[in-house]
Order: C-alpha cells, then sequence, then structure tokens
C-alpha cells in the first residue's frame, strides 16, 4: 500500500477521520483541504481483527473509516481510483491515534480485473471457407473467394470479478489477414463474402489468384492460414472503462492448387 492516498467524498453526509499527515480529502467543493481543518467526518463503526496489517498491538483495533468506496471515493497518488473487495476501507487505531486506511479484502484494480478477462475471452479458431472449395482443389488463373462464417465473425465476452468488483471486455473481430502460401497476404477489412452461383468476382472484396500451382511445394501442397485480429474494450461496475491491446486468433490447412491446361484446337 502506498503512503499516500487521496480521499474525495462524494457523498455530503459522510466525513472523515483524522488520518496520516500525508492524506487530503475532499471537503465537497472540489478542494483539498489538511488534516488540521474543519473535520467532516467521523468513523467509529469497530471491527474484528483484520489480520493485523499495521502490525501486532494488543492495545490496537480497527474499525471502518469508509462504508462503501462506489460513493465515497479512494484515490492513488497517481489520481487512479481504487477500490476494496468488499467496497469498505479500515483504519487501524492506536492510543487513539488512527493510522492510514487500508482496503479491506485487498484492493482492486478494475483495469487488471479486465486483463485478466482479456485472457479467458472464449474465442475458437476461425473457421476458413473457399470458393472453390479448398477440401478439393484450388486452380491456378482461377479467382479465389475466402470468408469466415458469419456465425463466427461476432463480438465475445469475457467477465472477471473480485469481491464485488468486476470488469467486462468485449472482443470485436475487424480484419483477416490470409496468408496464400504462395508469397501472396490479402487482408480483408471484415469477414469477406460467402460464395453465390452467379455471382461475379468484382461483389467480393476478399479474395485471390493463385499464379503457380502448388505441385513443386512440399506433400504438394500451399498452407494457407489466416489471422483474425479482435479489437478490445472494457467496462467495470466501477464506473472504469477503456480498450485494451487487440487479440488475435487463428486457423490453417494444406490446400492443394492446381494448373487448368489451355488446349489449342485447330
Amino acid at each position: 500500500m502506498r503512503a499516500r492516498l487521496l480521499i474525495a467524498s462524494l457523498v455530503a453526509a459522510l466525513t472523515i477521520v483524522t488520518m496520516a499527515p500525508a492524506a487530503r480529502a475532499d471537503d465537497g467543493g472540489d478542494a483539498f483541504v489538511d488534516d488540521d481543518g474543519d473535520p467532516t467526518a467521523v468513523a467509529d463503526d469497530t471491527v474484528d481483527d483484520p489480520g493485523n496489517p499495521g502490525g501486532s498491538d494488543d492495545d490496537c483495533t480497527y474499525r471502518v473509516a469508509i462504508e462503501d468506496d462506489f460513493e465515497f471515493g479512494v484515490y492513488d497518488v497517481d489520481g487512479s481510483r481504487i477500490h476494496s473487495e468488499t467496497g469498505r476501507w479500515l483504519e487501524r487505531v492506536c492510543d487513539g491515534s488512527a493510522q492510514e486506511p487500508f482496503p479491506e479484502g485487498g484492493a482492486v484494480d478494475p483495469q487488471n480485473l479486465a486483463l485478466s478477462a482479456r485472457a479467458s475471452v472464449p474465442i475458437a479458431d476461425p473457421p476458413m471457407t473457399t470458393s472453390p472449395s479448398a477440401d478439393d482443389r484450388l486452380y491456378t488463373q482461377v479467382t479465389t473467394w475466402l470468408w469466415i462464417d458469419g456465425d463466427w465473425w461476432q463480438p465475445y465476452s469475457a467477465t472477471a470479478t473480485a469481491g464485488r468488483v468486476s470488469s467486462t471486455v468485449t472482443a470485436t473481430p475487424t480484419s483477416a489477414t490470409w496468408d496464400m502460401g504462395d508469397g501472396e497476404v490479402v487482408s480483408c477489412q471484415g469477414p469477406g463474402v460467402p460464395w453465390r452461383r452467379g455471382s461475379p468476382d468484382s461483389a467480393t472484396y476478399c479474395k485471390h489468384t493463385y499464379r503457380h500451382s502448388s505441385a513443386g511445394q512440399e506433400n504438394g501442397s500451399y498452407t494457407l492460414a489466416v489471422t483474425v485480429t479482435f479489437e478490445i474494450s472494457w467496462t467495470s461496475n466501477t464506473g472504469s472503462g477503456g480498450s485494451l491491446e487487440s487479440i488475435e486468433r487463428s486457423a490453417s490447412r494444406a490446400v492443394e492448387v492446381g494448373e487448368i491446361q489451355g488446349l489449342e484446337t485447330e
């Protein structure tokens, strides 16, 4: 726990106990006042010994300094708001002197919770689809349509919780990068367009035309791969939120590319 905390009252009825010399309290008028100014509150609820975070002393007791940090804001010295697992902050009182409040159950950082949620978003590998079908054979000089199944291309969410604080992330797919295996890369801003009989090649923005067969490659095939990028946003029940580093999901498979030979006739 850092040596200094900034404590801002969001409820006029609450008041502040005398704290460590470096602490400051918001007087409700957007101004911080020193501890020796007029006190605006008294915290007198006593609690069981929470583990003697300040050391062992038989003459010391613990009491509630802040009942609800959703309503009575607690800020770190860098200006970021912090929360306890229970919402309560306690203080250790020895010989009538109160020490700096500490978070009951430990401090919780909503953004760290969001990072945990980001790591657990349940997204399967992207289902790759082509036309002509990669299950059979692709061909040189023939446009290959590329797309990701629409049921998969959707936002995904995950939530992480610590005590009464929770953060939820939403991962939204934005782009697909196709490595065609022949040295070419196709970038598509979206899932691509499913092929429909009679559709012209101009109807899709996600496509590739092979110029060389895969006959000379190892195992006679190219490795077709796709990587989908997801943008990450997050929100918290504390009111915090923002964006996080994007994540990716990938898939690959072998594809055989053959040549279509033209026949000259008289």
